[in-house]
């Protein structure tokens, strides 16, 4: 009795992983440009073992783990609205509320897929504002109806014989004839003067103590942080820019922030601690320098995807891209291991 019951959770145990290791992920055909076949493979194996330990990572817009989404997103792994065609789709209504207050957002949403074509049980994810494009984006619900709404009246071609479930969808929301320029709004004209002059003639005493007079606390850490990095005060720079970065307003101040964030946490080798500046890339710099901050504490994991993103976003400067084509191959061994090492973990 003792043996057949040890068979039968063995059998349900094998029954189990049977299904998890199942999962399949769908991929655009694209062209990977200098990656061989074998070294595509080798992503894709890695990729699937990460969504196998991640599994709203299915999908990339539900992809919560940096790690798993990047990769995902430089294999070009199918978004849901690709896996997915509707055949009809109707735009959201504006709310009123949310247009006369100048807010805009977005919704990501969640439905299943009937058989027939229709959607059913759907439900909001994650709903989010600013208003007068003044960041961050802060948790609002004031479009979920709007979205909701819409999304009830999708209608899919389907050649399946089930129900496909909870198949994500974004629905953004924004208006036209916003003025952009919400850069150092809350500072006075003499301060920009008085910063401009200090930086082009590299008196970085004088521009944190200008710094240590200014209100508007994003500008003041981060000219605190310019000034101290010039002075050679690596630490206190950090913390400054890590304080800026912390109010994630104006995505053009929080560009050149990250950058020399970045380069300072690989001078000073102390990504590890800092790794959520990640989370969001955007220029060629920002993907290179968290490749490079990430291989440096040896997660070629981590690093190849951004370095991917980065040569992607840089063909036009030859040297550049021969580097960083050579650091990716210089991974693939790593790589290996890796796989390794998630396949016996899993």
């Amino acid at each position: 009795m003792y043996k057949i019951f040890t068979y039968f959770l063995f059998f349900l145990s094998f029954c189990a992983i049977s299904q998890k290791n199942s999962v399949e992920i769908q991929y655009e055909n694209k062209d990977f440009i200098f990656l061989d076949s074998a070294y595509v493979d080798l992503l894709r194996d890695i990729h699937r073992e990460l969504v196998l330990q991640n599994e709203d990572c299915v999908f990339l817009e539900t992809c919560e783990d940096t790690k798993t989404k990047n990769l995902g997103e430089v294999l070009f792994q199918k978004r849901a609205n690709l896996l997915y065609k509707a055949t009809y789709k109707k735009q959201p209504i504006y709310p009123r509320k949310a247009h006369e207050k100048n807010m805009e957002g977005y919704v990501i949403l969640a439905f299943d897929i009937e058989v027939d074509g229709s959607t059913s049980n759907h439900y909001v994810i994650e709903g989010k504002c600013i208003k007068e494009r003044v960041y961050p984006y802060e948790d609002c619900t004031v479009f979920n109806s709007a979205a909701l709404k819409a999304a009830r009246t999708n209608r899919y071609d389907l050649d399946t014989t089930t129900r496909i479930s909870d198949v994500p969808h974004k629905y953004s929301f924004e208006l036209e004839g916003i003025n952009p320029e919400k850069i150092y709004t809350n500072i006075s004209e003499r301060s920009l003067r008085h910063a401009k002059n200090f930086q082009s003639k590299q008196e970085w005493a004088n521009l944190k103590k200008l710094a240590v007079s200014v209100d508007d606390n994003e500008i003041k850490f981060y000219w605190l942080g310019l000034a101290s990095e010039n002075l050679n005060d690596h630490d206190f720079a950090l913390q400054n820019y890590i304080k800026s970065l912390s109010f994630q307003s104006d995505p053009r101040i929080m560009s050149e922030v990250r950058n020399r964030t970045l380069s300072l946490l690989y001078r000073m080798n102390n990504f590890k601690a800092h790794a959520y500046v990640c989370n969001k890339t955007y220029t060629f710099y920002d993907n290179y320098m968290c490749g490079m901050n990430m291989l440096q504490i040896g997660d070629s994991i981590g690093g190849v995807p951004y370095l991917l993103k980065a040569y992607r976003i840089n063909l036009e400067d030859n040297d550049s891209s021969k580097r960083i084509a050579e650091i990716i191959e210089s991974q693939r061994n790593w790589i290996k291991e890796d796989l390794i090492k998630l396949q016996s973990s899993s």
